[in-house]
């Protein structure tokens, strides 16, 4: 009976340390991705904030519709952040994404290219909130003083 006991024991330890150890990779891993998304974003985002008002209807609709595509997952992103810690960038990014896709472009001649810009703008704004995020969620190192001894994280 003990021996059974034991090993129950130690496969319950196991679980854990393996349960621990797999959470720790999917987290370091989706955080290699939303970055790498990120990154995409920003990249199409000032492409599209240098891409002239002359150039073609067909690359302005292009980019617009990438920008959307890359604008909708990083709203998704600021969403499942809490309320109470999006503050109020977060928030206004949100707003902001909505009156985009509720209103569209306007129907003047530079209607689809301010549309654009206004995404380019959005995305940029919504990957600053999520960098800032990531960045507060990070555990502080210490902080080292010259003659004295570190400061934990959490001091005062």
């Amino acid at each position: 009976m003990r021996e059974q006991t034991e090993h129950t024991d130690r496969e319950e330890i196991l679980d854990t340390v393996v349960t621990a150890d797999l959470v720790s990779s999917i987290l370091q891993v989706s955080t290699v991705v939303e970055e790498a998304a990120e990154t995409e974003a920003e990249h199409d985002a000032a492409a599209a904030l240098a891409l002239p008002h002359t150039h073609g209807a067909a690359a302005i609709a292009s980019m617009t519709n990438r920008l959307l595509t890359r604008v909708g997952g990083l709203a998704a992103g600021i969403e499942y952040i809490p309320v109470c810690r999006r503050g109020v960038r977060g928030v206004a990014a949100l707003a902001r994404w909505e009156t985009l896709q509720t209103k569209g472009p306007a129907a003047d001649p530079l209607g689809n290219w301010s549309y654009m810009r206004d995404l380019a703008h959005t995305a940029h704004e919504m990957v600053r909130v999520l960098q800032e995020h990531r960045a507060a969620a990070r555990p502080r190192a210490f902080v080292g003083r010259p003659g004295m001894p570190p400061l934990a994280p959490g001091a005062p």
